[in-house]
């Protein structure tokens, strides 16, 4: 049996269907990979649908982050005109808004799916599309009707599943109205990943301890449950061995929640496998509260380089109240000073244009950022508000959120407010100027306008990007060949940031897309 998977994200690192994928393969049946970055047309490209008459694949499948909704209803609108293969939806859309999904697709994944798609693809085999299978966490749309099968229990044996690969040989990509397979054209997957395709991303836990009330999570909790599981080192390392063999891959980017769930057994074992037999560069995720000192050092004596610290607000009253998560910012000030004594570089990621924020809040939490250690830096987004969170929820019966903008507008497409800007430059000027310029509108003159847009453009383009290389360079224990290494692979997220701030910018453009197919083919976005 053959897959077609294929992704509509702006960039190259489709790591649940690479997971996919590895279990496809390893259950002896075939399958592809193709990355239709941004695709937005109103009919499909000659050259996609050979690709896919040529492949004959007997199932395809759309992962999809919310953003991509309406791209991948167009996509299946546009498939099931010209094939008669059937279509089935995954990713944390149809997770938490299957009934949305299924109207479009022929199924849709309502959980993990490893197994459940190799399920499928064998249902397929054996008796044939016009049988509906009755498989856990596959809902099914059949003669017009909806079959919502029970949902399946989360994997807990995560070794079980095979791992993915960094550059696999069956991932293609549509570019410049031809297809090319990655491992065959390198150079079109660097232009593709985030980092220039320098880091392979990578997962050994799944699931988070913490339920905020604006994360995607709090409404993923109620399918997998909160209980965090976690791979062995000896799996991990089966994983990483096998990405070393790339020349290419300069650091590891571990995307769990937050890696310090692992016990300090845990911890140990893997910083010596991983010293002894990957010796990479490696950042990870922290909960603030979660952050140890003694496995900070035992990380970093393996390699670890940046934290990146969920910080969301400097204010205790946003992030108590609105946000539903109870870390103090003390704890964030402490972690900061750990990542920093330990010689790590920490990475404040912050939620920004929240309409429940007032400006006391916001100008708290300039005032309390502008008080952390330095030197850090910060990452900002805009707070979107995820179908089935307690903080959406709240928004919808308050009536002062567009209940659909969560399909269309990225996380990263940053309102340019006053505090904004102010709470972007806070890591890389001095205390007492932001709080001169921390003001309220009320009160803000002329001056601090102008000297703050003034100081935004000059520190994104000069401070801010000599600090940023000086972080790596120190991340990096100022070895020149790590350092020459990183900053060659790594350009379009480092020297770049000298005229202008690469991090999101195919991000950016794919939102663009959206907003323009939003005026050319309204009916599109109609409701159903």
């Amino acid at each position: 049996m053959k897959l077609l998977l294929i992704s509509l994200q702006s960039n190259a690192y489709v790591t649940g269907l690479k997971y996919i994928a590895a279990n496809v393969r390893a259950n002896a049946h075939d399958v592809r990979i193709l990355l239709l970055s941004g695709y937005l047309e109103s009919t499909i490209h000659p050259e996609i649908e050979k690709f896919i008459r040529d492949y004959n694949p007997d199932l395809i499948g759309i992962g999809l982050m919310s953003i991509e909704f309406y791209p991948a209803k167009n996509l299946t609108r546009l498939l099931h005109e010209k094939f008669q293969i059937p279509i089935i939806w995954g990713g944390v859309h149809a997770v938490i808004r299957a009934d949305e999904c299924i109207k479009y697709a022929d199924y849709v994944c309502r959980g993990e799916g490893e197994r459940q798609v190799v399920a499928l693809l064998e249902h397929l085999r054996d008796k044939g599309k016009d049988t509906a299978p009755d498989i856990p966490n596959i809902w099914v749309r059949h003669n017009g009707i909806v079959i919502k099968t029970q949902a399946g229990l989360p994997e807990i044996d995560l070794d079980s599943l095979p791992f993915q690969e960094y550059l696999p040989d069956y991932y293609y990509v549509f570019h410049n109205n031809k297809i090319y397979n990655f491992a065959l054209n390198p150079h079109l997957f660097r232009r593709s990943a985030l980092y220039g395709g320098t880091c392979h991303m990578m997962i050994t836990t799944r699931g988070c301890p913490f339920s905020c009330g604006y994360c995607a999570n709090s409404s993923l909790a109620t399918i997998y449950g909160r209980k965090v599981r976690a791979r062995s080192v000896e799996n991990c390392m089966e994983e990483l061995k096998a990405v070393k063999k790339d020349p290419y891959v300069l650091y590891i980017n571990f995307e769990d929640d937050c890696f310090f769930v692992h016990d300090k057994e845990w911890i140990k074992k893997f910083c010596e496998e991983y010293k002894k037999y990957i010796n990479l560069p490696f950042m990870v995720r922290a909960i603030p509260t979660l952050l140890d000192m003694e496995k900070l050092l035992m990380l970093k004596k393996a390699g670890l380089s940046w934290v990146i610290l969920g910080v969301q607000s400097g204010s205790n009253s946003v992030n108590f109240k609105i946000y539903g998560r109870t870390i103090p910012f003390s704890s964030v000030m402490r972690a900061v000073e750990l990542t920093l004594e330990a010689k790590a570089v920490p990475y404040c990621e912050m939620i920004v244009d929240n309409p429940y924020e007032t400006e006391e809040d916001m100008m708290e939490s300039i005032d309390a950022m502008s008080g952390i250690k330095k030197p850090y830096t910060t990452s900002l987004a805009h707070l979107t508000f995820y179908p089935g969170t307690p903080l959406t929820e709240r928004a919808l019966k308050d009536k002062i959120v567009d209940p659909e903008a969560y399909l269309y507008r990225y996380m990263i497409e940053i309102d340019s407010t006053y505090f904004n800007k102010l709470l972007n430059i806070t890591p890389y000027i001095p205390r007492f100027i932001v709080r001169y310029l921390n003001r309220p509108e009320a009160v803000r003159k002329r001056l601090h306008i102008f000297l703050t847009n003034m100081l935004h453009f000059l520190v994104r383009r000069t401070i801010e990007p000599v600090v940023y290389m000086f972080l790596i360079a120190r991340s990096l224990d100022y070895n020149p060949n790590w350092i020459i290494r990183t900053i060659e692979g790594n350009w379009r997220s480092a020297v770049s940031k000298f005229v202008s701030n690469y991090l999101g910018k195919n991000d950016l453009k794919y939102g663009k897309k959206l907003t323009a197919m939003r005026k050319s083919m309204p009916a599109l976005f109609e409701k159903d």
